[in-house]
């Protein structure tokens, strides 16, 4: 006996394995049926796992097959059977609900749906169960009807969260709302997740109708209820979303002077504002924070930051101002006075020795400040690469551009897997274009355009067909070696030389195909020095006579992006704008056009918003 138990202790495993494994294939072999529409024979497989196992899973999609072949006598039967079996009636009624809709029969379904909900048990778990069941059928007001029943029964408090999903798929979006704020109300936590779940809804929200109707909604809250501050964050959230940073701001500062708690929050919303260009609302955050004191916890990020920020501006402002450049100089002496130099401020002696070099030419002190790094202790491989990065840049400004290859090289072999090699590679071409090593260059930025940075990528590729087109119409290279040097004295800032140069090119080659490639140049040269009137006749040269050339396009953006930022020419802008949706819809400028499209079509009045009164 024993012996026999023995056997059979051994062979009951492999039994059960065979036909789990039989059974595994037919779901298989009916996955592959029913997702090739072949319902009749997916129909029988789905019958037989379903007898098999009783999962509701296999009746859902056997229930489908039927559906689809279409045999509503047999799903009707298979129902039947199922009601008088052991399962939960709801989940039986449900189904043939949805079976008497598939046969058009409308008031019949809603019976059958309703007696779905009437046949629930005590069982809470019951109710989340039938209310996916009506979520997978798009049956969403018989799904809600669900959870306001379990309310009723159980606890009104509770669904919060999925009554808002419901509402969302119902497009009820104030009803949406006033769940997700009950639930938020539960957990601080919940609050991130509110906000993930509500950037669905904002991706839709191409006329800001739903953002207004949103923030109405918080605002009210906020007023009906003003102990729950977790309704302030969200609507300041909802600021940033709308990049209304004006508001945003206020409302955050003003909820810090009420809590105190709300540095963290504030120092995040001046980080997001600077890295959107909101430098102004950046500047008051930053300012708010520094004036807490020296001991305030965010007191030392906050100035690093700001520095950082000042510095952004004064690049992206595009213009050379030797009087700004030494003021920002000073600034980021006092900084390192506040921070000391160490491995965290790294990043910010870069910034201070790029702008000593190139906007105050003083490449001697830029290379000094950066090798006093390179020797500081803490500092890790990749603050050295940046560091060594912007040495070879300052060696190629100074002239000394076989250090620059070297020093390149030596950040290359340090960064072979990461986006840094990659960008420095393209620097390291980019410096063999100017010294007229055309082939060699070329090589380099082909072998680039398989790079992991579509930025990087779309750079090589564009400078590499450059030099491919202008080498093609002269095999001499002359004109090229020219306009390279004019290239490398505007990397430089040497714009009288870089002129010069242009001029050249102009005067001894006027039939080049560089022409336009010069006009571009000098457009940018003028803007640099603030002359944006004179830039803009010379890139309206470009887009009208030049419209087929590769800098089309670009000096179209240009063109747009001054007269709406810089001569306040708004309506032509629009149309600019809007000319780069119709004529270049390839263009990497595209999505930003639209964007400046869409906000000057937007109302400038920006409804009022109550600030939190500070105080208890």
């Amino acid at each position: 006996m024993r012996t026999l138990l023995g056997i059979l202790f051994l062979l009951v495993p492999a039994v059960l394995f065979g036909q789990n494994n039989d059974l595994q294939n037919m779901a298989n072999l009916a996955s592959k049926y029913y997702q090739e529409k072949e319902f009749g024979k997916a129909a029988e497989l789905y019958e037989q796992l379903y007898a098999s196992t009783k999962s509701e899973g296999y009746f859902n999609i056997y229930f489908d097959c039927l559906l689809g072949i279409p045999d509503f006598e047999k799903a009707e039967k298979a129902i039947k059977k199922g009601l008088r079996g052991n399962s939960t009636d709801s989940y039986w009624y449900l189904q043939w609900g949805f079976l008497k809709k598939a046969q058009g029969q409308m008031t019949e379904s809603a019976k059958m749906y309703e007696k779905a909900i009437s046949t629930l048990s005590e069982n809470p778990t019951e109710y989340p169960n039938l209310a996916n069941q009506f979520i997978n059928r798009r049956e969403y007001e018989y799904a809600e009807k669900v959870y306001v029943k379990a309310r009723a029964s159980q606890n009104p408090t509770i669904y919060n969260y999925e009554l808002a999903r419901i509402y969302y798929y119902m497009r009820n979006y104030d009803r949406m709302l006033n769940e997700y704020l009950e639930w938020m109300k539960q957990k601080e936590s919940n609050l991130e997740i509110v906000k993930s779940n509500l950037q669905s809804v904002l991706s839709m929200d191409n006329d800001g109708e739903i953002s207004k109707q949103l923030k109405s909604y918080v605002l009210k809250r906020i007023q009906q209820e003003p102990a729950q501050l977790i309704y302030n964050r969200l609507l300041i959230w909802l600021f940033i979303q709308d990049k209304n940073f004006v508001a945003a701001t206020r409302q955050a500062i003003a909820l810090d002077k009420r809590t105190g708690t709300e540095d963290a929050n504030v120092f995040d919303l001046a980080n997001v504002s600077a890295s959107n260009k909101y430098y102004d609302e950046a500047a008051k955050a930053y300012d708010y924070l520094i004036s807490k004191g020296k001991k305030a916890e965010y007191y030392n990020m906050a100035s690093l930051q700001q520095m950082r920020m000042k510095y952004d501006r004064f690049i992206d402002d595009g213009t050379l101002d030797a009087v700004r450049a030494k003021e920002l100089q000073n600034l980021f002496n006092q900084t390192f006075t506040i921070l000391g130099i160490s491995a965290e401020t790294s990043d910010l002696l870069i910034d201070y020795a790029h702008l000593t070099a190139f906007y105050l030419n003083q490449p001697a002190e830029a290379i000094k400040a950066l090798n006093d790094g390179l020797a500081m202790a803490g500092i890790n491989i990749q603050q050295i690469s940046a560091m060594k990065t912007e040495l070879s840049d300052v060696y190629v400004y100074s002239g000394d551009l076989w250090e620059a290859v070297i020093t390149y090289s030596q950040v290359i072999e340090s960064n072979k897997a990461n986006p840094l090699g990659d960008d420095v590679k393209f620097k390291k071409a980019k410096l063999g274009y100017y010294m007229g090593n055309f082939s060699w260059a070329k090589a380099q930025l082909d072998a680039l355009r398989a790079s992991t940075s579509k930025l990087i990528a779309n750079d090589a590729m564009e400078l590499s067909l450059f030099i491919s087109d202008n080498l093609e119409t002269d095999s001499t290279a002359t004109p090229l070696k020219i306009f390279a040097r004019a290239d490398l004295h505007l990397f430089r800032n040497n714009f009288t030389e870089a002129i010069a140069a242009l001029d050249s090119v102009s005067a001894i080659y006027p039939d080049n195909s560089l022409i336009d490639d010069v006009d571009f140049r000098k457009a940018g040269i003028l803007q640099k020095h603030g002359k944006y009137e004179e830039a803009s006749v010379i890139l309206n040269t470009i887009v009208k006579n030049h419209s087929w050339e590769m800098l089309a396009d670009d000096a179209l953006f240009q063109l747009a992006t001054i007269y709406k930022n810089k001569l306040n020419r708004k309506p032509d802008a629009m149309e600019l704008f809007k000319k780069m949706l119709t004529d270049y819809p390839g263009s990497v400028y595209v999505v930003d056009a639209r964007a400046e499209y869409r906000k000057m079509e937007e109302t400038e009045s920006k409804t009022e918003t109550p600030v939190i009164q500070e105080g208890k």
